[in-house]
């Protein structure tokens, strides 16, 4: 269903996609945007048990629309990187999910996808979960991506 990775002798092993996916804090968001138009966003993000989650502080953006209308995304995020300017190539590592998104309308699972956030992102709030979650509640929006596949790629 998904193309192989043209340079597979660059390839790395889902496990160690999933460790680049584990030790980023932003990746880029792509979607089928408005008026057909690919959409791609960078966004902060957690990587916990084969899915991504991404807030919103908007119910009403550019990106919730388009999970909205069509739950296929892909998310890329990169690792290290460095130009080679004499050997006219790019050292990097990276990895690129395809998954279906959606928005979470539980409580308790958003309340969850808040925490792990926070554990990744602001790990000195995490004890207030449940204060910042209520007071932020009508105004946080939470997504999350259940990957389909996962490649990984080293250059370098």
């Amino acid at each position: 269903m998904f193309r192989m990775m043209r340079r597979g002798d660059r390839a790395i092993d889902v496990a160690d996609a999933e460790a680049l996916l584990r030790s980023q804090d932003y990746g880029i968001l792509s979607v089928l945007g408005d008026n057909g138009y690919p959409y791609g966003v960078p966004v902060n993000y957690v990587y916990d048990d084969g899915r991504i989650y991404f807030h919103s502080t908007s119910a009403e953006s550019h990106k919730l629309d388009a999970v909205r209308k069509n739950e296929k995304v892909c998310f890329s995020v990169v690792g290290r990187h460095q130009v080679v300017p004499d050997k006219l190539t790019t050292s990097f590592s990276s990895v690129v999910v395809f998954g279906r998104a959606r928005v979470l309308t539980s409580r308790e699972e958003s309340k969850e996808a808040l925490r792990l956030l926070l554990t990744k992102l602001s790990p000195d709030m995490v004890k207030d979960v449940e204060k910042i979650y209520k007071a932020q509640e009508d105004k946080v929006v939470i997504v999350e991506i259940a990957t389909e596949h996962i490649s990984g790629k080293v250059s370098g």
